[in-house]
């Protein structure tokens, strides 16, 4: 059996969403969502699917969700996943599959698939740069939105601490040699619809990178795309310049942006995309 937590807070537009792509009830597993602090229907509309168990707290923290969600699961592997998130049950169970009967690889996580369907040009433009750099190239990426862990993994820590990139933190335990994209597995994102939104959710997710890293020195986050690898991916493909002008605006705001929220200590906005919502 495997475990499927889901943390959601105010998701009651994505939930049916992302369950029913999951089929539950139809499979060996067990699905814990967690509605933390939520004031809308989300909770009402979980409990609508056969099999699917929730919890529900008026503490509205990922972090607090998380650990909870793991304190009603029962199994691993142990898949997180948002709320916001799109996975089909074939492709969860590849991924699965593939930390189960390895004793090398931790950490997994599908590959990325972005919905830019509702996005404007510019977002598409970011977008087109970004997944042809290194971060994706890779195939060492675990986070934006659904990692799982195997049982040995999940003992890397204890529980969940309460910061803003929890995936970051994840990923940050392992070695590249010990998390995994699985190419035979795709898991969908919906792009932001507008270029500022897009700066909001890079910026947080910028920003709890370097919380993780200020508050667990030696870790490793972040820096895997460089000026020197968007100037050599610009130099193969020069068709891609003016689309790399709005990758590198996007990356100069969101880090910007990040350093005025670290020098102002604030760890407790959380910025997400409701245009995509």
């Amino acid at each position: 059996m495997t475990s499927v937590v889901i943390p959601a807070h105010n998701e009651e537009t994505v939930i049916a969403r992302c369950l029913q792509a999951l089929e539950p009830g139809s499979s060996e597993m067990e699905i814990v969502v967690v509605c933390n602090g939520c004031k809308d229907r989300t909770a009402e509309i979980a409990r609508t699917f056969a099999g699917v168990k929730v919890v529900e707290t008026d503490v509205p923290s990922k972090a607090n969700a998380l650990n909870l969600g793991d304190n009603n699961a029962s199994s691993f592997p142990r898949v997180y996943l948002d709320a916001d998130i799109m996975l089909s049950l074939q492709d969860l169970t590849t991924t699965v599959n593939v930390v189960r009967e390895s004793t090398e690889v931790l950490a997994a996580a599908p590959t990325i698939q972005f919905d830019l369907s509702k996005s404007s040009l510019f977002v598409k433009a970011f977008y087109s740069v970004w997944q042809k750099l290194p971060y994706f190239s890779t195939k060492h990426m675990i986070g934006s939105g659904i990692y799982i862990l195997s049982e040995q993994g999940r003992k890397r820590f204890t529980a969940f601490p309460n910061i803003i990139s929890d995936d970051g933190y994840v990923r940050s335990l392992f070695t590249p040699d010990e998390r995994r994209t699985i190419d035979g597995a795709v898991f969908k994102v919906f792009a932001p619809s507008n270029l500022n939104s897009l700066i909001k959710i890079k910026t947080r997710a910028r920003f709890g990178n370097m919380e993780v890293v200020h508050k667990y020195p030696g870790s490793k986050l972040g820096g895997e795309n460089s000026p020197y690898s968007l100037l050599s991916l610009v130099l193969k493909k020069p068709w891609l310049l003016p689309a790399a002008f709005i990758y590198a605006y996007v990356q100069w705001q969101t880090k910007r942006l990040s350093m005025q929220r670290f020098k102002s200590e604030d760890y407790t906005t959380w910025e997400r995309d409701e245009s995509a919502r």
